[in-house]
Parts: structure tokens; C-alpha cells; sequence
């Protein structure tokens, strides 16, 4: 698949993931529960990907020191942008909603390199994986969106930040294609790293987050929906 294809999917994959998140966040009161079920079913949708294609892929192509190599660039990379964005945080006196969008949005560039590495190397798989991904940005847009309406940022200033915000996937989506077109060894690290951000995310940010809105068994429950959910649109 052409790298300016596959930049123009993870173009529409992060703006409207994150505009229909923002939408919700606007019009929607209560999210707790509903917030938690989604965060879970991503959760569960990209553990599907992560260890039925992205992982053995890598392996398949690369070996298992490829894979071992590409998680741990994966994990490092979005540590070290977790540290800066922290850091960055402290000297930024701006509104939460300015914050999280900057965050997301820097977070989106290895995610769309991820998205966009896995289309190369596995093009047989892109509608689950678009469809993980963009269900993953739905949360990530309510998170920006709250904020930001309940300080009364005007609706259309809301979807703007959020359109553009959204844009960065794109570039992302479009790098990993380059890199993945380079060689199979450049493939499975990125296929590799693709998981290893997947799985740090899952691990660090959804699955914590889901318990942490809601005690309930809503995110537990969206987990295994998510991963059946992901077995039934593959297998079908």
C-alpha cells in the first residue's frame, strides 16, 4: 500500500476517533461508566492485535531478537515522551483541555507510526487495526473536550483543536509506512515497537484508567467484548 495512502487513513483515523470523542465529551454529562466500557473494549481490541499478529509477525519475519529490540524501543519512546510531557506541563500555564490535546497529540505520532508500519507489513489486517485505533482515539477526544467545555470554550473552537490534534496521527501513519517499505528487518522492529507501545498503553493508560472511573466490572467487561470482538471481525 502507498505510504500517502496509508497517511491519509491514519489522517481520517485520528481526526475523527478524536472529533467524535469531543463531540461526546461536549454533549455528554455523565461518562464514567460509558468511558470505562470503551476504554476496556480498546484495551481488550488491541491486546487481540498485539498478540495474535503483531507480535508473531515481527517474529516471523525478523526473529525473536527483532521483536525483543523493537518492544523496548517502542516502550522507551513513549516513556521518554511521557517524561518531556510531564516536565513541559509544569512550565505551561494553560487550561487541562490545552494540555491533554498537546499530550494526545504527541502521543499520536508513534501511534500512527505503529498504525502505519503494521499496514505495510500485514495489509491483510487493516480494518480490525483501523477500527482498534480509532475506537482507542474516542476516549482520548472526550478527554480533551471536558475540560475544555466545562471552561465555556466555544463548541467550534473545541472541534478545531480537536481536528487538528487529530492531524498528527497522519503524519505518524505516514513515517512507519516509509520505514516499513525500507526492508523486512526495518518491518518486524516496527511491527515490534508497534506492539510494544500498543501493550504499554493498554497496560499503563486504559486499563488502569477504566478501573479508575469506574470500580465496576464495566471495564473488565469491555476488555473481553473488545477481544472477542476482535477475533470475530478477523476470523469471520
Amino acid at each position: 500500500m502507498n505510504e500517502w495512502i496509508i497517511g491519509i487513513i491514519g489522517l481520517l483515523v485520528g481526526v475523527i476517533g478524536i472529533s467524535l470523542g469531543s463531540i461526546i465529551g461536549i454533549y455528554i454529562k455523565k461518562t464514567d461508566k460509558v468511558l470505562s466500557f470503551l476504554l476496556g473494549l480498546t484495551g481488550g481490541f488491541m491486546m487481540f492485535i498485539v498478540s495474535f499478529h503483531l507480535f508473531p509477525e515481527a517474529f516471523y519475519i525478523g526473529g525473536v531478537l527483532n521483536v525483543i529490540l523493537g518492544v523496548t524501543i517502542g516502550i522507551l519512546a513513549i516513556i521518554i515522551l511521557e517524561t518531556l510531557l510531564d516536565k513541559l506541563s509544569c512550565f505551561m500555564n494553560i487550561k487541562t483541555g490545552a494540555i491533554l490535546g498537546l499530550s494526545v497529540a504527541i502521543h499520536s505520532i508513534p501511534e500512527g507510526m505503529a498504525l502505519g508500519s503494521t499496514l505495510v507489513g500485514i495489509s491483510d489486517f487493516g480494518l480490525v487495526l483501523t477500527m482498534a485505533m480509532l475506537l482507542h482515539n474516542i476516549p482520548e477526544g472526550m478527554s480533551i473536550s471536558l475540560p475544555l467545555s466545562m471552561n465555556k470554550i466555544k463548541t467550534w473552537k473545541i472541534m478545531l483543536f480537536s481536528v487538528l490534534v487529530g492531524m498528527t496521527t497522519g503524519i505518524g501513519a505516514y513515517i512507519g509506512a516509509y520505514l516499513g517499505n525500507i526492508s523486512n528487518t526495518v518491518i518486524s522492529l516496527c511491527l515490534a515497537s508497534a506492539g510494544g507501545i500498543m501493550l504499554y498503553i493498554v497496560c499503563d493508560e486504559l486499563i488502569p484508567t477504566g478501573k479508575t472511573l469506574h470500580r465496576g466490572r464495566f471495564s473488565s467487561i469491555g476488555t473481553v467484548v473488545g477481544f472477542i470482538l476482535g477475533i470475530v471481525l478477523y476470523f469471520k
